[in-house]
């Protein structure tokens, strides 16, 4: 295997009809097998060729994850077209100077994408109409596509926002998955969830390529609230994620909040401390009904990005779902080392990968080489001489390794903070025990510049309701040595850091704001305010998750600048939102500019549409009420419809050419006589499968005759008015 096509060549031969993409975007799971991935893959090569596209092309891809970006991916691979992934997230001025750059012949976009493209020269394709356009397209043969050639140029914005396209060959990326498969192996029972956007390398590697070429099935969810997230984990019986320490942190809240809410907060803490003793299969029964929560099936979750602080991946741990860190960069296709099973150590992003190598400077600076390593930046020859130096790489990531061959991170080269004595200070260490004191939500160390050209140790601070900035920094430094000690420090104003769409804190801004503030910037801290009896339900939900006052939460304040609400930030509050409020709402219906009162309409409109919860039952399918049915129909129903009726069937024959479900449309609800008719006409396979939507109000408003049909004749509520979701999926599963 020397390319990503010979990738998804041995995966189809190996794997076949095995599934290996899965979505759900309505009602109805869609499914593509290896061979159907080959195959549609080969499909939109031909019809890009058609397009007037050849080897050495661009086609920029600008959509959220989903099974069809992955086939025009593979489509491109197959045609030689290099790929131009772009976070979907991405600004449009961004955007803009990518294409610019690459001057791209093809972009895939979603309807999902903003509305405009910056650049309305460039042809679209969407990317929920790529199966009805592939369709009937005459395969044309494939170019030759060799390991050198390029396969995609990924992008990444600097501390000044200039893009940079990474080059990634075909060799560079399959050299990669290799070495991380002997680190992490993929059975093909494994089921991993995509969470984080394909157009970064760590999920495309991690969860793209490695789970193909391992036969496993990748699945994508429709939305990234965690009810959602939770309910696609139920439905797939997920095995694995590839997450970052934030989306991390984002399902640990969610869980605390549901403990907090039940009142269980004390069979929580002994429950922990009891698992710090056991071996994991015992954690996982200790904390069964968690695993529900995440289908049962969860085995691990690899961590990358960011620094996983240690308390965090602990309490994951505890729960008996260990949380393996790796460590990568985007020119290192992108895995550099990686922590395995048996081969774990708590702190360390692992050991390195095989076949790649990696140096250490006298300054710490880490510097990589190997097959993985791409040959430089598009079109930036000065950046790839400032970067590259015969083969290595400078990462501008400072480490250390100990005598095991395991990996430390200190931080950034350009965070280092050098005091007036000479001494290093590496500013992670600081913001890993500033995190485990209680009230801190999140720590920035910085090097804040004084007179004299000197620097000092400046503490940037998230803290929780009721915790006092100044006694916060006192415990802390009491476990710091003395060069690390915090001279200053400022209460960030803002509900979370700025950050990049890999959520890495974004330090030049927070120094740029701390300056402006001057160096005696000490914001006061937000302290926890009484709630007014006439505030609303929401405006308490919405202040605890912006952790602020609730007399601040009034109706005209946006969720982004008001509020201070991130994207994940605003998942966060949806969540908490259907926990509390029990009423689901769509993140893709709020946004930034979302006041308080539109989201309280909001939740009004789907609380007064809510209706009554519907209950399903999952005993009218078992084969004991199946064959009971069956012999009621023979021996009951069916001879009493023969007093009454005398039946004309015709058509029979086209049923046998029908495949997957089937929808038959008569006239009355619940169990009348055209749904018998109808029953006693059909062969006795087909017999079997019949399910009957039953208003939920009439056939079900009577918990006897709900029970009744769904005996004799496999009725299901489906409600007219209200609660229609629950009902659709019922029937879509």
């Amino acid at each position: 295997m020397e390319t990503l096509v010979d990738l998804l060549r041995e995966a189809s031969e190996q794997y076949g009809s095995s599934t290996a993409l899965i979505i759900k975007p309505s009602f109805r799971q869609q499914r593509w097998s290896y061979n159907r991935l080959w195959d549609d893959a080969g499909q939109v090569a031909s019809l890009l060729r058609e397009l007037g596209l050849v080897k050495g092309d661009r086609a920029a891809f600008w959509a959220p994850n989903r099974p069809e970006w992955v086939l025009a991916f593979f489509g491109c691979l197959r045609a030689g077209v290099v790929a131009v992934p772009l976070d979907v997230r991405s600004a449009p001025d961004f955007v803009s100077r990518v294409l610019e750059q690459t001057a791209p012949k093809m972009a895939f976009l979603s309807r999902h994408t903003p509305d405009v493209l910056p650049d309305p020269n460039v042809p679209v394709l969407l990317l929920e109409d790529l199966p009805a356009l592939i369709e009937g397209v005459a395969l044309t043969e494939d170019p030759e596509v060799l390991a050198e050639d390029i396969a995609e140029v990924m992008f990444t914005s600097g501390t000044t926002g200039d893009p940079k396209g990474v080059i990634l060959t075909h060799g560079n990326i399959v050299s990669n998955v290799q070495a991380a498969l002997t680190q992490l192996r993929v059975e093909p029972w494994y089921r991993l969830l995509s969470l984080l956007p394909l157009a970064h390398m760590f999920e495309q590697m991690g969860g793209l390529l490695a789970p193909l070429t391992g036969g496993a099935t990748v699945i994508y969810p429709v939305s990234r609230q965690p009810s959602i997230i939770f309910k696609t984990m139920k439905d797939s019986a997920v095995t694995n994620m590839i997450l970052v320490p934030q989306a991390l942190e984002l399902f640990m809240n969610a869980i605390e909040r549901k403990v907090k809410a039940q009142g269980k907060e004390r069979i929580w803490r002994l429950l922990t401390r009891l698992a710090s003793v056991l071996p994991v299969r015992a954690r996982r029964l200790l904390f069964r009904p968690v695993h529900k929560q995440f289908g049962g099936r969860l085995t691990y979750m690899v961590c990358g990005g960011a620094a996983l602080d240690s308390g965090l991946a602990k309490k994951w741990a505890t729960l008996g779902i260990p949380i393996l860190q790796a460590y990568g960069t985007t020119e290192t296709s992108p895995g550099i080392t990686a922590n395995t099973f048996g081969q774990d150590r708590l702190g360390s992003v692992g050991r390195v990968l095989p076949g790649v190598e990696v140096d250490i400077a006298a300054d710490g600076e880490i510097s990589v080489r190997g097959p993985n390593v791409s040959p430089g930046y598009w079109q930036n020859p000065e950046a790839t001489a400032a970067s590259f130096t015969d083969g290595w790489y400078k990462t501008g990531d400072l480490g250390s390794m100990d005598e095991d061959g395991f990996l430390y991170i200190k931080g950034r080269k350009k965070d280092l903070i050098v005091l007036a004595s000479g001494q290093n200070v590496y500013p992670e260490d600081i913001e890993a025990v500033l995190r485990r004191e209680p009230g801190v939500r999140d720590g920035v160390v910085v090097g804040l510049p004084k007179d004299g050209g000197s620097v000092e140790v400046h503490a940037a601070l998230l803290l929780d309701d009721g915790f006092q900035e100044l006694e916060v920094v006192r415990s802390a430094n009491r476990l710091l040595a003395a060069h690390q000690q915090i001279q200053s420090f400022t209460v960030w104003p803002e509900d979370d850091f700025p950050r990049t769409h890999t959520l890495k804190v974004k330090k030049p801004l927070v120094l740029e704001f701390i300056q402006r503030q001057g160096s005696e910037a000490q914001g006061a801290p937000t302290t926890t305010q009484q709630v007014a009896s006439g505030l609303s339900a929401l405006q308490r939900v919405v202040a605890s998750v912006c952790s602020c006052a609730a007399d601040e939460v009034t109706p005209e304040k946006n969720l982004g600048l008001d509020l201070n609400l991130d994207s994940l930030g605003r998942v966060e509050l949806l969540s908490a939102v259907e926990q509390e409020l029990g009423v689901y709402i769509d993140e893709s219906q709020v946004g930034p500019e979302t006041t308080v009162a539109e989201l309280q309409d909001l939740v009004t409109r789907e609380a007064q549409g809510a209706g009554p919860s519907i209950r399903f039952y999952r005993w009218p399918l078992t084969a004991w009420c199946t064959a009971l049915r069956a012999g009621l129909h023979r021996a009951l129903v069916f001879p009493w419809l023969a007093t009454k009726y005398r039946g004309n069937v015709t058509g029979l024959e086209n049923l046998e050419q029908l495949e997957g479900s089937v929808m038959f449309g008569i006239n009355h609800n619940g169990i009348q006589f055209d749904h018998l008719l109808l029953l006693k006409s059909l062969p006795r396979k087909w017999r079997r499968r019949m399910t009957y939507a039953a208003a939920a109000e009439i056939t079900f408003g009577k918990w006897w005759w709900g029970i009744v049909t769904s005996l004799l004749v496999n009725t299901f509520p489906l409600s007219r008015d209200t609660a229609v979701r629950p009902s659709l999926e019922h029937l879509g599963g």
